[in-house]
């Protein structure tokens, strides 16, 4: 009875009721084989034979039982107990054979990890969205995702939408079907966004601060506001952080110091936004939670190498030392090609992640007559006034100016230096360029005959940033757009080449207004400005003998229906050029005798640019007899490389 007794206690669920180790059992043997009675039988008759020997081949077999089920429940306890096992990353290889869309080939997992989602121009040349679950040999469409170009775009907190950038309205759409939703009205380009469990979606843009709005739709409202005091020039890229409210995010600003990852919040005024600077760097950061709910990997790139640090969520600041997750990644212009899940999953592309630029011609009927040039990355480019070179703003390390020469098919260096050059104007004689640069810590006004036998000299130097946009054909004035330090609007101005060479306001409101550009007779101005609440086409008439600010009784006029940027003349100003949200050119009649009297806006053809067209980048131009639009276009790729996908990625992290 007692053996009995013995072995149910051994085997007992319950850790309280069963033995704790051998040394017990062995107390209770002992008792056995010493004959001791068991309670169990007090009172009952004595058996014939000695206890010992009747209990003692029970005892020895009970022995081994109990020594047995010990170590069983020890080792069981100490399996139930003990950690999981690390799980090793593991990597392997997605191919793409269709065309990036314009945009760069931007790419998105979803929350769990699970599908990811890509943008690419298919065989009838629409770009749209395409998703590809990863336990998948298939990627499907989605019917309504169509968009001339796709800056970076976002899935929603529950993996069931993403949202992007759809001509002029952010736009979310159903992954598992449905049409596209309007969410709100687009500015300019959204650059990057987040979706936190609540419902609200945050987005940079550019020009601008971050923005916010419902996932239900309604208006947009700010978020953050740039500082001009740092010469912010955009905020974008924001990623949420665990508890939904604060969230990481990038500033640009044209000075180096200024640059770099901040931690923002909902609950803060846009003006109040915390103005520490969390890393120094110009490359768009990604947020990506760990095990440990406090502690999670701050992403980056630097030189090339995916970067990963790790960031306490409760104390909102970087925790340790970086280390290397990926080498060679992709990069356009701001971002690195990489997208990680709240799962432990990460994608990238390497190399050049599908985006290289070449300047390309085309006809009115988007014929292409050819290319120009080397590919690379193109910030601006300007035609020579006879059509047969072309001034470019390339960015390697360093935004610098080249010269492209179409006859010779070569492309030559002209100005040198950190911050050497951006945004040209040719002289009307084609002798000289003027451009943009700040080295010495704003954007002044510099010229350079075009020959590059002689330095570049200061043509403007004052408090604001400034970038020069028309010269009028008898080279006495130049029009130039310089940014309000104060707002950081952009105003007009009107700068002598002749005489006292003092500056005059042409067009200063509350408003916006860029990108002025003389008549070829210099009796007017076509602009643009955002005075209705998005950017429109505007002509004003110039007075060439008082260069006299622009008035209403001189005449204005709206050009564009529908919005529009980067306007352009013919070189007789018998017709306008400009760029509708859509991106396709629009062209414009003009009739100037008796009255100005413009036409009925048409379009002409689809534009291929990659990137937006702002006030600061310019990446198209029209020659003088408007049959030949030159523009940056992406590079045609037969082999697109691969999407790299990590599982378990960070306990691949090596220092």
């Amino acid at each position: 009875m007692r053996v009995r007794v013995l072995l149910q206690r051994c085997l007992q669920k319950d850790a309280k009721q069963r033995l704790r180790d051998i040394g017990d059992a062995r107390i209770s043997l002992d008792e056995v084989l010493a004959g001791a009675p068991d309670p169990a039988l007090a009172g009952a008759p004595l058996a014939a034979a000695p206890i010992w020997r009747r209990a003692l081949p029970w005892a020895v077999a009970a022995a081994f039982a109990i020594a047995f089920a010990v170590v069983l429940g020890w080792a069981y306890q100490r399996a139930s107990h003990a950690p999981p096992p690390t799980a090793d990353a593991v990597r392997f290889q997605i191919p793409l054979t269709a065309r990036p869309a314009p945009g760069g080939g931007n790419f998105a997992l979803s929350p769990d990890g699970r599908q990811l989602a890509f943008a690419v121009t298919d065989s009838d040349g629409v770009s749209r969205l395409w998703v590809r679950s990863l336990d998948s040999l298939e990627a499907r469409p989605l019917s309504g995702s169509e968009s001339p170009e796709f800056p970076p775009f976002f899935w929603s907190f529950d993996g069931r939408y993403i949202a992007f950038d759809a001509a002029g309205k952010l736009k979310k759409i159903d992954v598992f079907g449905g049409a596209a939703e309007s969410l709100c009205d687009l500015s300019c380009d959204a650059i990057g966004g987040s979706w936190n469990p609540d419902g609200v979606i945050i987005f940079g843009q550019n020009p601008g601060g971050l923005m916010r709005v419902s996932a239900n739709g309604g208006s947009a409202s700010p978020l953050t506001t740039l500082d001009p005091s740092r010469k912010e020039s955009n905020h974008a890229y924001p990623s949420f952080l665990p508890d939904g409210r604060h969230f990481i995010y990038l500033r640009r600003s044209d000075t180096p110091e200024s640059s770099g990852v901040y931690v923002g919040s909902l609950d803060a005024k846009p003006k109040d936004q915390s103005s520490k600077r969390l890393l120094a760097t110009d490359w768009g950061p990604a947020y990506a939670p760990s095990s440990d709910p406090d502690r999670g990997q701050l992403l980056v790139m630097r030189d090339g190498t995916l970067m990963a640090q790790p960031f306490d969520t409760r104390l909102l600041e970087l925790s340790g030392e970086p280390v290397t997750m990926a080498e060679r990644v992709g990069t356009i212009l701001d971002r690195g090609l990489f997208s990680a899940s709240i799962s432990g999953v990460l994608v990238y592309k390497t190399g050049a992640g599908g985006v290289s630029q070449q300047l390309t011609w085309f006809d009115r009927e988007r014929k292409v007559l050819g290319t120009a040039g080397e590919p690379g990355t193109y910030l601006a480019l300007a035609l020579s006034p006879d059509g047969t070179r072309a001034a470019v703003g390339r960015f390697d390390r360093n935004p610098a100016l080249w010269l492209v020469d179409f006859s010779r098919g070569t492309s030559t260096r002209f100005t040198f230096g950190p911050s050497s050059g951006r945004r040209a104007i040719w002289s009307p004689d084609g002798h000289r360029i003027i451009f943009a640069s700040n080295r010495s810590g704003v954007f002044d006004l510099y010229q350079k005959q075009a020959s590059g036998v002689k330095d570049e000299e200061l043509l403007l130097k004052s408090s604001e940033d400034k970038y020069p946009t028309s010269l009028s054909r008898d080279g006495h004035f130049l029009l130039y757009q310089a940014s309000d330090p104060k707002t950081t609007k952009t105003d007009l101005w009107v700068l002598p080449l002749e005489g006292e060479k003092k500056p005059l306001p042409f067009l200063r409101t509350e408003f916006s207004n860029y990108d002025g550009q003389f008549s070829p007779d210099g009796r007017w101005i076509a602009y643009v400005s955002d005075e209705s609440g998005r950017n429109e086409i505007y002509v004003r008439t110039f007075s060439p003998d008082s260069a006299a600010a622009a008035s209403d009784t001189g005449g204005k006029w709206l050009i564009s229906t529908g919005g529009g940027s980067g306007v352009r003349w013919r070189g007789d100003g018998k017709e306008l050029y400009y760029l509708a949200p859509d991106r396709k050119v629009m062209a414009v009649e003009i009739a100037t005798n008796p009255v100005f009297q413009p036409g009925v806006s048409k379009a002409l053809f689809q534009t291929p640019p990659p990137f937006a067209v702002t006030a600061y980048l310019q990446l198209w131009d029209v020659t003088p007899d408007g049959k030949r639009f030159l523009f940056v276009g992406p590079v045609e790729q037969t082999a697109q490389a691969p999407f790299t996908v990590v599982l378990n990625w960070q306990a691949g992290l090596k220092k």
